[in-house]
């Protein structure tokens, strides 16, 4: 890597002259208190940037402490299908005698989080697990999948309100009744015979629903199933309630990308360049596309000039205009990685100071320009002076990459009338 001398470092505290295009120089003579080098500050917006997108094969799902139950259909994405499944479990095992079963339900707690249209009625289809969740990993993945009864236990069609309370679902008195009189008669006495009687749940969306994806909470004082009873003998009737929390859980999250250009998405090595997927690249949390970033000629900064060091390293990557609305927003930042050449995580970028992240700029909004702004100098810098060299690149994710299904689109440098640009300032000394 090139190393910045101590006399330009003082003299650029005192004046730094940018010169907007590559093609154009300036000569900066700097003072006999400093140097008599002759010093030009360059702005490069020449290197090339190339956009494509990769999907993982899977990400954890079941340590996000959100529950993701819905399905709509994007123009940009496919059919995107959520659904959780979990075990459950209560604080007690105890019961009173004479405890009698009046109803139970399924207690769904809203965490605030939507996305998409929840103007439009959505269906919840609660199913028994007929397995077990098991797995010889430490967790459950987006691709994660149980087998579950084909007949629901119960469905209801419900208009989501995110920001109140929960979601009710009544299900049937005879599923309660033999696990609640089986708690009480000492039949289920801990959490493994209470998985011979039930294994868990999965709830299902409406398999033409079209419509949002729903947050809920995992929290024991959120969601919950719930059993509501009575003490017949008691002089004065008042109901009791007795509560079975969840243990264990992930979602499993679907996209259809059938006639999208994503189809082809089928290994996690492959890429799909943005001139084959009309000059736009594909972010989405949840299932797992990814925007694969890379500077093909970043190493040929070095024809510039033998004595030189970057100063800055801004890229900045433009947003498809039609791809974001109030019912699918934008995140304000985004974090910065590297993947491997298998296109696996490698590490988080961050410099001295903190982790890096991209944050979006709308100050051109009015024309449709709206922009991340990503500080890339640590990647260059390292790209520049590794030994021997390697393919890794960037990619931008939103900190809840694993419990959400926010999509982002970039337009290319060809789409964006090059927008999307890697800018570089270089300080040129011989």
């Amino acid at each position: 890597m090139l190393k910045t001398p101590f006399y330009l470092i003082t003299l650029l505290t005192v004046l730094i002259f940018v010169i907007s295009c590559s093609s154009e120089e300036e000569t900066l003579l700097a003072g006999k208190d400093f140097t008599d080098t002759d010093i030009r500050v360059l702005s490069i917006d020449t290197f090339s940037v190339q956009l494509s997108t990769i999907k993982f094969d899977s990400i954890t799902t079941s340590t996000e402490e959100r529950l993701l139950i819905g399905q709509y259909e994007d123009v940009d994405m496919g059919v995107i299908n959520t659904a959780s499944y979990f075990q459950l479990s209560p604080s007690t095992y105890t019961l009173n005698n004479d405890a009698v079963l009046d109803s139970v339900g399924l207690i769904l707690g809203y965490d605030t989080y939507f996305y998409n249209d929840t103007t439009q009625v959505s269906t919840i289809n609660i199913h028994k697990l007929t397995d077990k969740l098991r797995t010889d990993d430490t967790y459950f993945y987006n691709t994660s999948s149980f087998g579950y009864e084909d007949t629901p236990l119960a469905t209801e069609t419900y208009q989501a309100t995110p920001n109140k309370d929960s979601v009710y679902v009544t299900l049937p008195f005879t599923f309660g009744e033999e696990l609640f009189n089986g708690i009480r008669d000492n039949n289920i006495t801990d959490d493994e015979s209470l998985y011979q009687q039930l294994k868990g749940l999965t709830v299902q969306p409406g398999e033409n629903d079209n419509s949002a994806i729903i947050g809920f909470s995992t929290s024991s004082e959120e969601t919950y199933l719930r059993f509501f009873y009575s003490m017949p003998d008691e002089l004065e009737s008042e109901e009791y309630t007795y509560d079975i929390s969840i243990n264990t859980y992930f979602n499993h999250i679907d996209s259809d990308a059938s006639g999208l250009p994503q189809e082809v998405l089928t290994d996690q090595e492959y890429n799909l360049y943005s001139p084959d997927s009309y000059n736009m690249s594909y972010n989405q949390a949840g299932t797992g596309y990814v925007t694969k970033i890379e500077f093909p000629s970043i190493k040929n900064i070095s024809d510039i000039g033998a004595g030189g060091t970057i100063l800055e390293a801004t890229l900045y990557i433009e947003l498809n205009a039609d791809s974001y609305s109030d019912i699918q927003p934008l995140s304000e930042e985004l974090l910065l990685y590297t993947l491997d050449q298998n296109n696996d995580f490698a590490s988080q970028v961050a410099n001295s100071i903190d982790v890096v992240t991209a944050s979006l700029s709308s100050e051109e909004s009015e024309f449709n320009h709206v922009l991340y702004n990503v500080p890339v100098i640590d990647f260059i810098d390292q790209k520049l002076s590794e030994s021997p060299e390697t393919e890794d690149a960037l990619i931008l994710i939103p900190e809840n990459y694993n419990n959400t299904v926010n999509k982002i689109i970039f337009n290319d440098s060809e789409k964006s009338n090059y927008n999307t640009k890697l800018i570089i300032t270089y300080a040129l000394y011989e």
